[in-house]
């Protein structure tokens, strides 16, 4: 915007857009091999990172939901109930674990759209006979 210059007063009948190409995303198809594979590199550590993140947060709740299920039970065993006790510790971790597999199992909407970037790059390098 600073390189606009207007001798007087610009009057307009509508709207105006101003488009600035370094805010546009640039397609992966119009990219170059070495930047593709720059992409590639930049999306997949991008992934890992998330996963890390996703690791962290279960973590997180293990560590929470597994001290409510220790406490719960311990108590329990206190006042003498030894089979609940027992049943609280088995069910509940069956419960954290199947949770557990759900959560990680299946992909944000963050890493779904890193795995179709990753798939579409390795589509075009396949197309272009690098792969």
């Amino acid at each position: 915007m600073k390189d606009f210059k207007a001798g007087g007063d610009i009057n307009v009948g509508g709207d105006v857009y101003i488009y600035d190409n370094s805010t546009q995303h640039k397609l992966l198809i119009t990219c170059t091999d070495r930047q593709l594979y720059e992409e590639r590199l930049h999306r997949t550590a991008i992934l890992s990172d998330e996963r890390k993140r996703k690791w962290k947060r279960l973590g997180l709740a293990w560590l929470i939901v597994g001290s409510g299920f220790a406490a719960g039970a311990i108590w329990l065993q206190a006042i003498g109930q030894g089979a609940f006790s027992t049943l609280l510790l088995g069910l509940g971790g069956l419960t954290l674990a199947a949770a557990s597999v759900k959560v990680i199992d299946e992909p944000t909407v963050f890493e779904r759209r890193q795995l179709q970037a990753l798939q579409e790059i390795s589509f075009i390098l396949k197309e272009r006979g690098l792969e």
